[in-house]
């Protein structure tokens, strides 16, 4: 076998099977091995086979619950064991698979021979039995594999177009991690040499981003993005800054039954959409729509709009009932307080365009769409919502033109918090989202484009089933119970072990799995450190508190 092995940790015990090994530690193997490692059994009698160590049991023939020796231990008179009882430890392995000729790991083919050493995976025999290396195309190693220092978890970016959940509960490490996997789509290995970049699109709820896009105002390079760029909405403090745009948006591009159903939605905070409102909007903004854009109907034309409305629940004729008409012009009217006069974001000449889709796919570039409370200040969620699914929608239909005519690009579309903008209703009853059916038509037909979508969040439960289903890779850090046992089911289950330490992973610890992993089976890994700090992550509650605390009172 190629590659040097590692050092014999243990040896082979009955019962093994080529699902689980198990094996006795050696002296050195009590000292190396933790739980969560990698290690290679057989090779002797057997082909060799690669297995992650789920659990380790200390032994002892003199520590056993009611023996002979319970009274002395009480009286801490328990003697020195004689020579060969002393303690020792057995280990349960997962067999992750069979390395085979080319590189890479099959289906095992028989168990290993009791007796048989079980040794410790270098990284190089590793990296090895893969056939892999560290500068392989398409290959991105995230943070280092549980035990083994400068060696991450490999993966196939190619397989990041079926969709990837980032998952963890506050404080578990999730949003550093997702900056992390940033920075390493940044600077992708090429074929030949050199590096390239996933152009990307971040829906950054609490400017956990922001300090990519600072560094890049400073001069710093971000991997192989030529431009970082950050959009907010046009009362942001910060538009003016370097690389910063006012995002403005246009309606032109939604169905007039979809316009109607959020402006009846927008009103109520979707706690209730009369379909009568929504039947009278719709026929008014169908008969308007035929001289006048959407967008022109809900901002400068809006008093033809209003009168369409009154023509059609008006008189003996009228085909809605005038209170219908009072509740849709009231709804149209704070639509369009809220979105044309005082967050100012519908335009005819939107920012967040085509033109923009062109710009990040060719010239790689790392879009931010700040939702902070300085990018966003005082933005309302309804608003956050028609603003995401304005973006789902046209980067559908952006990549499926590019894909008509042959012109083959990709970008990812990570979204923070994104239960508040594909809830599951049942889980997280946020009143109402016109995102949900966007995000589900880029989950199920977006990898036929080259969208990538990346849903990050603290509950997976919380998130649309239809998506969750859609998300062949998953990198789960601490989460509670029951996201645990929703993610050991959208990644077809975990070995039970690994379920259980869901729960209790330490912060900056996860679980990948999925179609992207190219270990082919379930890993703990350590996220690696960002180049660029994270300041939103951090915390001075001391300090501040001293500083504070020591500031005379008048």
């Amino acid at each position: 076998m190629t590659g040097e092995r590692g050092p014999v940790v243990g040896y082979v015990l009955s019962g093994s099977t080529s699902a689980t090994v198990r094996f006795q530690l050696t002296v050195e193997g009590e000292e190396r091995l933790r739980e969560g490692m990698l290690v290679e059994a057989g090779g002797e009698k057997t082909p060799p086979l690669v297995a992650r160590v789920e659990r380790l049991t200390p032994v002892s023939p003199l520590h056993r619950e009611g023996d002979i020796w319970s009274p002395a231990r009480r009286l801490s008179r328990l003697p020195q064991p004689p020579p060969g009882l002393e303690a020792y430890v057995t280990a349960e392995a997962t067999v992750l698979g069979a390395p085979q000729p080319g590189g890479g790991l099959g289906e095992p083919g028989r168990p290993p021979w009791p007796g048989e050493p079980v040794r410790l995976l270098t990284p190089e025999r590793l990296q090895r039995l893969l056939g892999l290396d560290p500068g392989a195309p398409g290959v991105v190693w995230y943070g280092e594999l549980l035990g083994y220092q400068g060696l991450g978890a490999p993966l196939d970016v190619e397989a990041l177009t079926m969709h990837l959940g980032v998952f963890g509960e506050t404080g578990s490490g999730k949003s550093y991690g997702v900056g992390y996997l940033v920075e390493q789509l940044a600077s992708i290995p090429a074929p030949g040499g050199g590096r390239v970049a996933l152009p990307a699109f971040i829906v950054d709820a609490n400017g956990d981003y922001l300090d990519y896009h600072e560094a890049h105002a400073r001069g710093e390079r971000i991997g192989e993005y030529r431009e970082v760029l950050r959009l907010v909405l046009p009362q942001s403090p910060a538009r003016h800054r370097p690389y910063t745009r006012t995002l403005t948006i246009s309606l032109d591009g939604f169905t007039a039954r979809e316009i109607a159903e959020f402006i009846a939605a927008y009103r109520t905070g979707g706690l209730e959409v009369n379909e009568l409102q929504v039947s009278l909007l719709e026929r008014a903004l169908r008969r308007l729509g035929e001289q006048y854009s959407y967008t022109q109907l809900l901002t400068s034309h809006l008093h033809l709009l209003l009168e369409e409305i009154d023509e059609l629940t008006k008189g003996p004729t009228a085909a809605f009932h005038h209170q219908t008409g009072r509740a849709a012009r009231s709804a149209v009217e704070k639509l369009h307080h809220d979105l044309a006069e005082t967050y100012r974001i519908l335009s005819t000449r939107p920012s967040l365009d085509r033109s923009l889709v062109d710009h990040a796919t060719r010239s790689p570039t790392l879009v931010i769409i700040d939702f902070s409370s300085e990018g966003a200040p005082g933005a309302p969620l309804p608003l956050k919502q028609l603003i995401l699914a304005y973006l789902a929608r046209l980067l559908y239909h952006t990549f499926t033109a590019y894909k008509t005519t042959g012109d083959e690009r990709y970008t990812a579309l990570i979204i923070e918090e994104a239960q508040n903008y594909a809830p599951n209703p049942r889980a997280y009853p946020v009143a109402w989202s016109i995102a949900r059916d966007y995000l589900a038509l880029l989950a199920t037909q977006g990898r036929k484009f080259g969208i990538a979508l990346v849903i990050v969040s603290q509950r997976p439960t919380f998130v649309d089933p239809i998506i969750t289903s859609m998300l062949n890779t998953i990198i789960a850090y601490r989460t509670p119970p029951d996201d645990a046992a929703h993610i050991s089911k959208t990644v077809g289950g975990l070995p039970p072990h690994l379920r259980e330490k869901l729960t209790r992973l330490p912060r900056g610890t996860a679980l990948i799995a999925g179609q992207a992993n190219k270990l082919g089976q379930p890993v703990l890994v350590k996220t690696g450190k960002r180049t660029k700090g994270h300041r939103m992550g951090q915390t001075n509650l001391v300090k501040t508190l001293q500083k504070l605390q020591q500031t005379p009172t008048r």
